[in-house]
């Protein structure tokens, strides 16, 4: 009991000192505790329940053990002036893609207008990957996550675990199907009924999609798309719906190739995101096919590329920087003791810029492109588009009123919709 008690005094004069971080660091398991101190698991245990006790450590069986409120350590533990740091870390797919760069960014912009520093890394859509890195920076003492994840099934049981177990996180630009937790996205699935709308009001009569096939199924963007033809009797065929492993140039270049020697090629094809669609303009202009002459084509994310290719392209736009703002204020708010709360689930809403990929005329008008913000006639009845969510904040009601409007500053924000309306 000695020893114990020796370990446990010990430890309450670290934390007061300062040595573990301050209120709400996340503190050392029991596991790392008996390996530091070289005690046993039973002893590491009954310590931490003492501490507990004492209000220098929080949390319980289900919950991270963190720093307790009650830990008033020294200022002088570290040199004069220089202050705490307060991270947050940031995990993305991919961050040599132009979208995922800008996402970085805004990120990092809005998290030091609060206060805070932001560790990135990239998972490479690796699940492995992805779950070290976020160890890691747990390890060393993130206090927040923002996490755009990954796509394999064990994605959404890590992110339960982490909930579960007190972390702070928000999902950026795509949520994990099946996590009760905070996240910012755009409204994928008006997105896609928008590139429909106008591919329909230029008069062109048959389709393609150029996606990312392990996205296939779960694909708003390929839902809204098909959905929104269908209101007007058109389908959209199995064989004119391309999905490689990729979601960069090469990908769409291969895609394109695919779609073209079809017996039946599109007159239209609408892309998963902008790279997919340059490469798409790649192959037609390298095989002589006029873009939009014999092949209108269109992408999504609005990317600075998009104004510069050949001819100019038209794309699905929304605010990028307020998906970083918005999620950064989500994850600060529960570190900051916003309570106990609902997830705070925004939507953006999206819009089309229409330029010449499309509309050989756009060209004679001023301006980049036009912004069109209505989708198709009949997007009302577009089953997953009318939903909305009670509650505090803007509501869209996603059909033809949610289409058309615009809030000042960079975006409707709408807090619910369809479900699977989220991914990247």
């Amino acid at each position: 009991m000695a020893k114990l008690e020796q370990i446990t005094e010990t430890i309450a004069a670290g934390i007061r000192a300062g040595e573990h971080g301050g209120t709400g660091d996340r503190f050392l398991t029991v596991r790392q505790l008996a390996e530091q101190y070289g005690v046993s698991l039973a002893t590491a245990q009954k310590a931490v329940t003492r501490l507990k006790e004492l209000g220098l450590l929080t949390g319980d069986s289900t919950r991270t053990t963190r720093i307790g409120a009650a830990a008033s350590f020294s200022k002088t533990v570290r040199p004069r002036g220089e202050a705490r740091p307060r991270r947050l870390g940031l995990v993305v797919t991919d961050i040599t893609n132009p979208f995922f760069g800008r996402i970085c960014r805004d990120v990092q912009q809005a998290a030091g207008e609060l206060g805070y520093q932001v560790l990135t890394a990239s998972s490479e859509s690796d699940f492995e990957r992805e779950r070290r890195v976020i160890e890691g920076f747990l390890e060393i003492g993130v206090e927040g996550l923002l996490i755009c994840p990954g796509l394999d099934e064990s994605c959404s049981a890590l992110y339960r675990s982490l909930i579960d177990g007190g972390e702070r996180l928000a999902f950026v630009s795509r949520r994990s199907e099946g996590v009760d937790a905070d996240f910012v996205v755009v409204h994928n699935f008006v997105g896609g009924a928008l590139a429909a709308g106008h591919f329909l009001s230029m008069g062109y009569d048959s389709f393609g999609y150029i996606g990312f096939g392990p996205r296939l199924k779960r694909d708003e963007r390929l839902h809204g798309f098909r959905s929104a033809l269908l209101e007007e009797g058109v389908e959209l065929p199995r064989d004119r719906i391309t999905g490689g492993d990729g979601r960069d140039i090469a990908h769409g270049y291969r895609a394109m190739e695919q779609l073209l020697k079809n017996k039946r090629p599109p007159r239209a094809v609408f892309a998963f995101n902008d790279l997919l669609a340059i490469g798409a303009m790649q192959y037609c202009r390298e095989h002589a096919v006029s873009v939009p002459g014999e092949v209108a084509i269109a992408g999504f994310d609005n990317l600075p590329e998009s104004r510069v290719t050949s001819p100019p392209l038209t794309t699905v736009a929304y605010p990028v920087q307020s998906i970083a703002r918005l999620a950064v204020q989500s994850v600060v708010d529960q570190i900051e003791g916003a309570g106990d709360r609902p997830a705070n689930r925004i939507f953006l809403e999206p819009h089309l810029i229409v330029r010449q990929s499309t509309d050989e005329k756009r060209g004679q008008e001023k301006g980049s492109g036009l912004i069109c913000r209505n989708g198709p006639t009949n997007l009302r009845s577009v089953p997953g588009a009318s939903r909305q969510e009670k509650g505090p904040g803007l509501i869209c009601r996603n059909g033809p009123e949610g289409a058309s409007r615009q809030e000042k500053g960079s975006g409707l924000i709408c807090r619910n919709g369809p479900e699977g309306a989220s991914h990247k």
